[in-house]
């Protein structure tokens, strides 16, 4: 069986990955998964004027497309200053990035009202340290939204450089709603909402791409219905909060 991934500095890692990784030009597939999750994310968040929204690992900021219409105060985390400023630079509201890492933010307790980590836990040797800093820094009442890959049969390859067998994707975990919810619950929130989103069938056709002019509502519709026709999903998604 292989070994998990043990980083020597993982704050390294993701900041060459960063040099790799265009997280701005998505395939049209995988835009559109992204375009999805984050379309829950608003409708389970509501972003308000005048409140503060931290995404921890903000990637290609997609964020920035459910926040056009509020004053909300985005705060865009990332190890890699090169995608910050990209987001700095297409931000047409108030923005200020934060090159840090997820295990150590430089925010002041209960100072957040609403987080998003998305894609990100499934990288981490330790979830649940990330998990204790969102608490931390979160108001009371405040809520997250997590999304990880769904039940994910994890895969290695032969690394050239070190002739060890690597996850791909560097994805160290196979996520179901049991082991997010212990995550959660052990770092102290309060989980309101889990789902299963994003049908694999409806990927492998490419449906997401060719109806990704329908409404969300009628998305959300269709795809539940696959879903329990064919549960297959793809992304996990889940709401908490942090008790008062």
């Amino acid at each position: 069986m292989a070994k998990e991934l043990s980083y020597t500095n993982h704050i390294e890692h993701y900041r060459l990955d960063a040099e790799v990784a265009d997280y701005f030009k998505p395939n049209a597939l995988e835009a559109q998964s992204i375009r999805r999750r984050y379309q829950y994310f608003e409708k389970y968040l509501r972003p308000q004027q005048g409140g503060i929204i931290l995404e921890v690992g903000s990637g290609g900021g997609e964020a920035l497309n459910i926040l056009k219409s509020s004053a909300t105060h985005y705060l865009p985390l990332d190890l890699s200053l090169k995608n910050l400023k990209v987001i700095r630079d297409k931000a047409a509201g108030l923005v200020t990035p934060l090159v840090a890492d997820g295990f150590d933010i430089p925010l002041k307790n209960e100072s957040i009202d609403m987080l998003i980590i998305s894609e990100v836990l499934e990288h981490l040797a330790q979830p649940e340290q990330v998990l204790k800093e969102i608490f931390r820094i979160l108001k009371k009442n405040g809520l997250a939204v997590l999304s990880v890959p769904y039940n994910e049969k994890i895969s290695y390859q032969l690394c050239i450089h070190c002739n060890q067998l690597t996850p791909t994707n560097a994805h160290l975990h196979s996520i179901d709603e049991i082991k997010l919810k212990s995550w959660v619950e052990s770092a102290g929130f309060s989980t309101l909402k889990v789902k299963k989103v994003n049908n694999k069938a409806a990927a492998l056709f490419k449906m997401p791409v060719l109806l990704k002019q329908l409404p969300f509502g009628l998305y959300k519709f269709a795809d539940d219905s696959l879903n329990k026709i064919i549960p297959k999903p793809s992304h996990l998604l889940m709401l908490i909060s942090k008790p008062v």
